[in-house]
């Protein structure tokens, strides 16, 4: 499933990132299938809570819903890291925290980037998607909850696929940007708040997350298997981490899951 582990990531050897993000277990790899498949086999043989895998190329990167995520080599930051937390896993309200942390420290780093996020899962710059995020939960043996987070950001747009024409990248925001900076934001970012997951987003978390909301009033359509689709206005996020959807007809809606496409106008 996996390549050879190599002795360092963007020029930086693996002892010193270990240094660099404090912690005992840093792995890099040249091509992987997908970094959360990575981070599973090693928690499957007892990794450290916070154990990190990053490479420098994806082969089956995804997203959401199974969706492909492209990942090709030095192009951005493919990274994954393990939990082990207290608590339920409520994926929205996960990937929701974990975007809103995400985005802030993206923006700290680089100030010229204004990035926001699109329920539940993607990070945004302007109409553009520029990275995204894949939470993925399961059981330990002893039934302990195990939940490994991926986080992929597009940084160099010149190395992404020509067919991307709407994909962004940080270079395009940002001059000078290096991977190793990007990768420093995203492990701040994913360290903030998922030790100990939050069964609900109180009030400061909720007012966080709407000044970054993408989505907010503008007209989306939710669609469901088997389920005639509903057409509305987004109207932020409850507390659960669900999408607030007021329908065109009839009451507030709350989306847990399914697809959301933004509609024109």
């Amino acid at each position: 499933m996996t390549s050879r582990q190599v002795s360092s990531w963007q020029g930086v050897r693996v002892s010193d990132l270990r240094s660099r993000w404090d912690r005992e277990e840093v792995y890099v790899f040249e091509s992987v299938t997908s970094t959360n498949d990575v981070v599973r086999e090693l928690a499957d043989n007892g990794a450290l809570t916070g154990s990190i895998v990053i490479c420098q190329e994806q082969i089956e990167g995804r997203g959401r819903g199974g969706r492909d995520w492209a990942s090709p080599a030095h192009a951005g930051v493919y990274l994954s890291m393990l939990f082990r937390p207290k608590g339920e896993c409520i994926e929205p309200l996960v990937t929701v925290l974990t975007g809103v942390d995400i985005a802030t420290a993206l923006a700290a780093e680089f100030p010229g980037l204004t990035p926001s996020i699109k329920w539940p899962n993607d990070l945004m710059v302007g109409e553009r998607k520029f990275g995204g995020i894949l939470a993925e939960a399961s059981a330990a043996s002893d039934g302990s909850l195990v939940l490994i987070l991926g986080v992929g950001v597009n940084v160099r747009q010149a190395k992404l696929p020509k067919e991307l024409t709407r994909a962004a990248a940080v270079d395009e925001f940002v001059e000078g940007v290096d991977l190793i900076r990007v990768a420093d934001a995203i492990v701040c970012g994913l360290e903030q708040r998922i030790a100990r997951l939050p069964i609900l987003l109180d009030e400061p978390a909720l007012y966080e997350f709407d000044q970054l909301d993408w989505l907010r009033n503008r007209r989306i359509c939710h669609r469901l298997p088997g389920a005639a689709p509903v057409k509305g206005v987004a109207a932020g996020i409850a507390p659960d981490g669900a999408l607030l959807l007021r329908p065109d007809h009839g009451p507030l809606v709350r989306v847990m899951t399914g697809s959301v496409e933004v509609l024109p106008g």
